[in-house]
């Protein structure tokens, strides 16, 4: 397929001291059957090898596109890429995992283009390196695969609900193409900020403002899980302050008003897990003064909020499930 702007598809791919796994990912990206595309590098500001590995793919391919930078955090090197692209449909690609089917966006852009899909949602395998130490409510090989039929075209806020009822949501930028003009039309972006788990709030904007969405069951993606990932990572300040943003952002969006019954409980209810991650996390990270004072309203859990808490539990997750969250605190 072509174009009628020149490029089917922008990669982009933030990199921060990511040299084990970069040529694996980059390969996995250049031999694609898709040859219409360019790749947008964002070094982050490596401090490993990953830079001199950029330097080389780009020498030898005209379609490898490098730009470096200060290191400024995962959202703002995925905006720097965007602000670049040129192609018709944007592809976010972690630098530590790879496409699992050489021929995956042009299944991916043929599909998209047919639809007029402001994005396209797919899903991933996920393999977990030997040596790695990680609940299992952390890491789960199940939660980037969904059994339920989703194919028909929807809006994004109907998908959004029909994700979160069927608990087959996941907020991965990896597992969706998305149209270009329509993040550029909704000014779409990650948040600059240097946080965590910025992917929640940008795949919220995504799925709100998106008029034509879909998904296919494809496992197009190899998710890996090392020691040097998010979620297997010891939790800090940054892990809490990122799940603060994310609880401040949904309650804001709740607010703004004229949505649809349907779509409030869903940003209620990503409100609500959001702020049972800050409590749980807050009683593992050191707090400061500054930050006790900060929190002390969220932290704040009175019995009336426990009650409808584990009701909501109770009929999204089962009696088990609940069970075990009141006996041990553990995070949805």
């Amino acid at each position: 397929m072509e174009s009628k702007e020149g490029t089917v598809l922008t990669v982009v791919v933030p990199v921060f001291d990511a040299a084990p796994y970069l040529k694996e990912c980059l390969d996995s990206v250049s031999r694609q059957t898709l040859r219409d595309i360019e790749i947008i590098c964002v070094d982050d500001g490596s401090t490993d090898g990953s830079a001199a590995i950029l330097a080389g793919y780009a020498a030898r391919d005209a379609r490898f596109k490098i730009l470096s930078q200060q290191n400024k955090g995962q959202g703002a090197a995925r905006n720097a890429g965007l602000g670049l692209a040129r192609g018709e449909y944007v592809y976010f690609m972690d630098a530590d995992d790879v496409l699992a089917a050489d021929d995956a966006f042009e299944r991916l852009a043929a599909l998209a283009e047919k639809e007029r899909l402001d994005a396209l949602f797919f899903d991933a395998e996920t393999r977990i390196d030997k040596g790695v130490a990680a609940s299992p409510s952390a890491v789960n090989a199940e939660d980037y695969i969904r059994r339920r039929d989703y194919s028909s075209v929807s809006t994004g806020r109907e998908l959004f609900s029909r994700f979160l009822k069927n608990r087959e949501y996941t907020v991965s930028p990896c597992l969706v193409l998305l149209h270009r003009r329509f993040l550029d039309e909704n000014a779409i972006r990650f948040p600059d900020e240097r946080i965590f788990y910025e992917d929640n709030i940008f795949m919220t904007r995504v799925l709100l403002a998106a008029k034509r969405t879909s998904h296919r069951p494809w496992r197009l993606y190899l998710r890996k899980i090392h020691a040097n990932s998010t979620i297997t990572s010891t939790p800090t300040m940054r892990h809490l302050q990122g799940y603060l943003a994310c609880y401040r952002d949904a309650i804001a969006l709740a607010a703004q008003g004229g949505w649809d019954r349907k779509t409030l409980a869903a940003l209620k209810s990503r409100a609500r897990i959001y702020k049972l991650n800050v409590r749980k996390l807050a009683e593992r990270v050191p707090l400061d003064d500054a930050a006790k004072a900060e929190l002390a309203p969220i932290l704040e859990y009175p019995l009336r909020e426990k009650a409808v808490n584990a009701f909501h539990c109770l009929r999204e997750r089962g009696l088990v499930f609940t069970i075990k969250r009141i006996l041990f605190g553990r995070m949805p």
